[in-house]
């Protein structure tokens, strides 16, 4: 059994190395199968592409030899690393579309991890993540002049 290390043995290159497990995490790998062709009584080679795990967090602390806890207690101590950890996120936002839009993975499956782990939310819906309703916001620009001529009126209101 592989020793975990403990949560202060953090390095600073494990910020890097979050970046690079996610950003180059392949979609698929390639497996050879050898058929029989009927026709001409020919073994052939056939390459097959089978799509590879999703890249996680479990699976990055794994490859570190750490626990996962060990991660969201450098997120919180380490900028660098909490930095790493959200293009880790993007970069897995943008593997299981990626992965669904191939083929891989079925869209059903990789839409609800993408409303889970990313915040995705259908077009249709009304309320956000805490259960509030949208509201819609129109932003208006204006000129300083009339900024301050809006603000004056503001003052002169409140000293009446």
């Amino acid at each position: 059994m592989l020793k975990k290390l403990k949560t202060d043995e953090y390095k600073s290159e494990y910020a890097q190395k979050l970046v690079a497990w996610f950003k180059n995490a392949p979609l698929y790998h390639l497996e050879t199968k050898s058929i029989l062709n009927k026709k001409n009584d020919k073994c052939e080679q056939i390459s097959e592409k089978i799509p590879a795990p999703c890249p996680t967090f479990v699976r990055f602390a794994d490859e570190i030899n750490v626990s996962i806890g060990s991660l969201d207690k450098w997120r919180a101590k380490y900028p660098e690393f909490a930095e790493a950890y959200i293009k880790a996120l993007l970069y897995q936002e943008e593997w299981l579309m990626n992965a669904a839009g191939l083929g891989f993975y079925n869209s059903s499956m990789s839409i609800t991890a993408l409303k889970a782990f990313h915040g995705w939310v259908d077009k249709g819906d009304v309320k956000n993540r805490n259960d509030e309703e949208l509201k819609q916001v129109l932003v208006r620009f204006v000129k300083e002049s009339e900024l301050k001529n809006k603000c004056e009126e503001s003052n002169e209101k409140n000293n009446s």
